[in-house]
């Protein structure tokens, strides 16, 4: 039996805790070095312009459906709330861009299709950046083909945009909802004080299960899985939040972009966050590797097999 091994009264063996809360610190250095290692940093920034080139197309698309099945109303409440977690110059630039396309709405069958073709396009290459970021980490050559490369961004594309779709639902559609209930059951007050506490960690919820499928559909490898609690996606929702509130704080209190690029500065805040955006991202798909790693090197202290290697034979 090796020296890591514990024998219970029942004759089971019991492999050490890896989710010990000292383990952590540990664990996210070395993830932080391996993002070094894997040019995190890089991979960001062509996954910051990927996204910003997706915005115009998303926003063709977005306002075609919006001028079908939408009142002009609801891109203002949207924008309002987007405000509280993405700083204001990057809502003001797709704020605008929205209002202008949409007075136009005459057109909203012709932009939904043009914007369905570019937003499919853009968007998968976006997503195929994440993609070849995530096997970095694991240490996985992707050996899919290019449809195939492109079937499976097409499927992040849809998970991550299900996620919007039901944030956007919520923050828009969330506060009518609870005032409805709220006059239904006579109980605004408190119907107020439960929506106002649940509001977030739906939120949160809903980003760490699609930040978990993203990571587990992006991975080429016959014992891909996924998994609901991913420790990755955790980490990558709380560094997202913190960064884009943080730098929403910054740009609008302490950043001089507005006085030096004047215009310009809506699109260079705006890449600057996608960039900051894709940095969480690609880092928690670090520490899902690291901490995958870390199991099998727990395992192998168990007797069990030792863990592969970082990066595959060649």
């Amino acid at each position: 039996m090796s020296p890591g091994a514990t024998v219970g009264a029942s004759g089971s063996r019991h492999r050490p805790r890896l989710t010990a809360l000292r383990n952590w610190p540990a664990l996210l250095v070395r993830a932080g070095k391996s993002a070094l290692d894997d040019d995190v940093p890089l991979l960001a920034s062509a996954l910051a312009f990927n996204a910003f080139l997706a915005i115009p197309a998303t926003l063709l698309l977005v306002v075609g459906l919006f001028s079908l099945v939408a009142e002009p109303s609801v891109i203002e409440d949207l924008m309002e709330r987007l405000a509280t977690v993405v700083p204001a110059e990057a809502v003001t630039l797709v704020e605008d861009s929205l209002l202008q396309l949409q007075s136009q709405a005459s057109a909203g069958l012709v932009m939904t299709v043009v914007g369905l073709a570019l937003a499919v396009w853009t968007t998968t290459g976006a997503m195929s950046t994440v993609m070849t970021a995530v096997n970095r980490a694991h240490g996985l050559e992707d050996t899919r083909g290019f449809v195939t490369k492109r079937l499976v961004a097409v499927a992040l594309v849809l998970v991550v945009g299900l996620a919007l779709v039901l944030v956007g639902a919520l923050l828009v559609l969330g506060p009518h909802l609870q005032r409805w209930i709220g006059s239904a059951l006579d109980g605004e007050d408190w119907v107020g004080w439960a929506w106002w506490t649940a509001e977030w960690p739906i939120l949160v919820g809903v980003l760490f299960v699609s930040f978990s499928a993203v990571f587990a559909l992006s991975k080429d490898h016959s014992s891909r899985r996924w998994r609901l609690v991913s420790p990755g996606a955790g980490v990558a929702v709380l560094i997202w939040l913190a960064v884009s509130s943080g730098f929403a704080l910054y740009a609008s209190r302490f950043g001089s972009y507005n006085k030096t690029w004047g215009s310009l500065s809506a699109v260079i805040v705006t890449l600057v966050w996608l960039w900051l955006s894709g940095l969480a991202l690609l880092y928690g798909s670090e520490v899902d590797a690291e901490w995958e790693r870390s199991r099998a090197r727990v395992s192998g202290s168990a007797g069990r097999s030792p863990p592969s290697p970082r990066r595959p034979e060649t």
